[in-house]
């Protein structure tokens, strides 16, 4: 494993664990949601180290993409004010599950053991980008805007964003290549969009500390 895997991971055991702490003094509503995705994204890693000796850490991330999507998908139903923005998590949510179950049919038991499923990630990525950029412009258009350096809520879209739009290609070049040096150096780059993610979370997380004192 490479020096950027341990330090997105050590930024996401940071994430979860500081807005566990504290979620109760910056995040009013539905931070269970997102608690529950920090939780995931280190936990499934841990395993997928676990499990990476007996072939089975790619079964692992089938399943890590379906929670992860749906807790998101939950998170911003709950956050968002705009009728429209939560139509569209709704229309998501059965599509992505459609996605998710037909893609998994597709690859067949393989699924279970060697073989990523590659395009509900990609699917999920690109359903969880609209949602995203539909909450950013309900923020934009709000007076939060003002005070957007102390809002939690911008902080975590901005970095999901940034994490979500940058693996789509990333992810769906993974599906047709082997392991390669190029191989690698998209994994790299997929560690430094995770760093980026987890760095964007951690500073609205102070900021709002901050606002809050």
């Amino acid at each position: 494993m490479s020096k950027l895997f341990f330090i997105g991971f050590g930024l996401a055991i940071m994430s979860f664990l500081l807005f566990l702490i504290v979620r109760r003094k910056v995040i009013v509503k539905n931070n269970g949601y997102f608690v529950a995705f920090l939780f995931c994204m280190f936990f499934f890693d841990v395993l997928g180290l676990t499990l990476a000796r007996y072939q089975y850490n790619n079964a692992l991330y089938n399943l890590l993409s379906l929670v992860e999507f749906n807790l998101l998908f939950l998170f911003y139903f709950g956050i968002s004010e705009n009728k429209v923005t939560k139509k569209v998590i709704i229309v998501s949510i059965i599509s992505y599950g459609l996605v998710y179950v037909m893609s998994s049919v597709y690859y067949g038991v393989n699924i279970f053991s060697k073989k990523y499923n590659t395009v509900a990630p990609v699917f999920g990525a690109t359903f969880i980008g609209v949602v995203l950029i539909l909450y950013l412009r309900e923020f934009l258009l709000t007076e939060k805007i003002l005070s957007y350096k102390e809002d939690v809520f911008f902080w975590i879209t901005t970095g999901l964003l940034l994490y979500y739009i940058g693996t789509i290609p990333l992810t769906a070049m993974l599906g047709f290549m082997e392991r390669s040096i190029a191989f690698d150096f998209l994994y790299k780059i997929q560690h430094v969009l995770t760093i980026i993610m987890h760095s964007c979370f951690l500073i609205g997380m102070l900021w709002s500390l901050k606002k809050g004192k």
